[in-house]
């Protein structure tokens, strides 16, 4: 499958599961809910630049914005994980590793 399209179909699993199904869920506690809409961003492949990278992560808090109907509560932090995934990254994986040009993160290139 193409990355765009298998990145487009993520995009779109991601917001349905947590739309219809975690934010169904009664909260765990007065103020736990359960998010991982933010998985998406961190799965995504490690070649995107930091603006793309921004923007992308700044159209998906949107997307989870206007169906909840809260404005920036999700863009915000989305922006911010986004932003700073490249930080994240280069803490994560082994340097010794950088050598074998992972495509995008996953078990073996952490």
């Amino acid at each position: 499958m193409n990355k765009v399209l298998k990145n487009i179909v993520r995009f779109c699993l991601f917001i349905l599961v947590q739309e219809f199904v975690l934010f169904q869920v009664k909260p765990l506690h007065q103020f736990i809910v359960p998010y991982l809409y933010f998985l998406y961003i961190i799965w995504l492949p490690f070649n995107i630049p930091r603006l793309g990278l921004t923007f992308i992560g700044f159209f998906f808090g949107l997307t989870l914005d206007y169906f909840t109907k809260t404005p920036g509560l999700h863009a915000a932090p989305c922006t911010l994980i986004a932003y700073l995934r490249p930080f994240l990254v280069n803490i994560l994986i082994r340097q010794e590793g950088s050598e074998l040009n992972y495509r995008s993160p996953s078990i073996t290139s952490m």
